[in-house]
């Protein structure tokens, strides 16, 4: 599988403005932030060149502080896949709320997400990448067993 480099702190950083963005909408009970934040995912899920806050972090860190940061390997595939799901994720929370059809439920859904956003930046820990893994580990499995005739 293809693998790029990453700046591991940027990618950290998007994850948590996604995260402020979304908390914020939740305390202003303004659902277009949310949307906000689901085309940027969305953005993101086309190719790391588009991750607008990902890219604006690597260039402020580059380019004007003049800093190395440490750089990771990752699957493209993985990257695109837990971008997608996010937006997915976060995508059915906003017409929950942008339908008024279980208001509640969208926005604490919508908290959860954020949560989880800020999980994957704070701990590391993304909860998408996990059931990356274990996708494609459950194909490969799939793709190895023979059929018995």
């Amino acid at each position: 599988m293809p693998q790029c480099s990453i700046y591991d702190k940027s990618l950290r950083f998007s994850r948590a403005l996604y995260g402020i963005l979304i908390i914020i909408g939740f305390f202003t009970k303004n659902p277009w932030y949310v949307l906000a934040v689901i085309i940027m995912l969305a953005l993101g899920t086309i190719n790391i060149k588009l991750n607008i806050p990902y890219q604006i972090h690597v260039f402020f860190v580059k380019k004007i502080l003049k800093k190395q940061t440490l750089i990771i390997q990752k699957e493209s595939t993985e990257l695109n896949f837990v971008s997608g799901m996010t937006a997915i994720l976060l995508l059915l929370g906003f017409l929950a709320v942008y339908f008024n059809k279980f208001t509640t439920l969208g926005w604490i859904w919508l908290l959860i997400m954020s949560l989880l956003l800020f999980l994957a930046c704070f701990a590391g820990f993304c909860v998408a990448t996990l059931s990356y893994a274990l996708f494609v580990k459950l194909l490969k499995k799939q793709k190895n067993e023979t059929p018995n005739k």
